[in-house]
């Protein structure tokens, strides 16, 4: 954000809400002019990103325990920009979908390969996609992507995702409904070790 009456400050910070939410915080008899949104991403790990960009410029912080810096706006949309790479989750849109790989890590923090920058669920010509988005190379971008139709996958009503609901709703019955035996014989996203875990306790049980 930049506001028209601190000229040549940048303010970088995160929210958990919408831009224009925070934006609208900031008014108050205080402040002489109003914050403008410059740019923004939506991110898994907003705190983490906003580290990374408070330590790249953090030669030009123009206090020490505020969030303002004196660099040109295209520096700070620049590296809004790189540091969020691997991040990024992508807008809801007719060619995108609903990313659920920051649920999942929480659902299974132990269980997941980590070499995952996305996982998603995807509506396409009338069919419900997992889609899932990893690297092929640690510390190269070449990315391997696999979409996983979900029709095969049934409870006791019959297909379980239905290109009907909106991708939120199948996103959400994605993670939620699906219990550990189901992800190991429905996906490809656990370990191996995980797996074998995972199976081995069901068969105790």
């Amino acid at each position: 954000m930049t506001n028209p009456a601190m000229r040549g400050l940048v303010k970088i910070g995160l929210t958990e809400r919408t831009p224009k939410e925070r934006a609208k915080d900031l008014r108050g008899t205080g402040v002489p002019d109003d914050f403008i949104i410059v740019y923004d991403e939506l991110v898994t790990d907003c705190k983490f990103v906003e580290k990374r960009l408070h330590a790249r410029f953090d030669d030009y912080r123009y206090q020490p325990n505020r969030e303002f810096f004196q660099i040109p706006i295209r520096e700070a949309v620049r590296g809004l920009m790189e540091e969020s790479v691997g991040f990024l989750v992508p807008r809801i849109g007719a060619n995108s979908g609903v990313e659920i790989l920051p649920d999942l890590k929480k659902k299974y923090p132990d269980y997941l390969m980590s070499d995952f920058h996305s996982i998603k669920i995807t509506h396409s010509d009338g069919i419900v996609y997992l889609e899932s988005v990893r690297y092929r190379h640690l510390g190269l971008r070449d990315e391997i992507i696999e979409r996983t139709d979900l029709g095969f996958i049934t409870d006791r009503t019959g297909e379980m995702f239905l290109a009907s609901r909106n991708p939120e709703d199948n996103a959400r019955l994605f993670v939620h409904q699906l219990d550990e035996y189901s992800m190991i014989h429905c996906t490809d996203l656990f370990t191996h070790e995980a797996c074998v875990e995972i199976d081995r306790r069901h068969e105790c049980g």
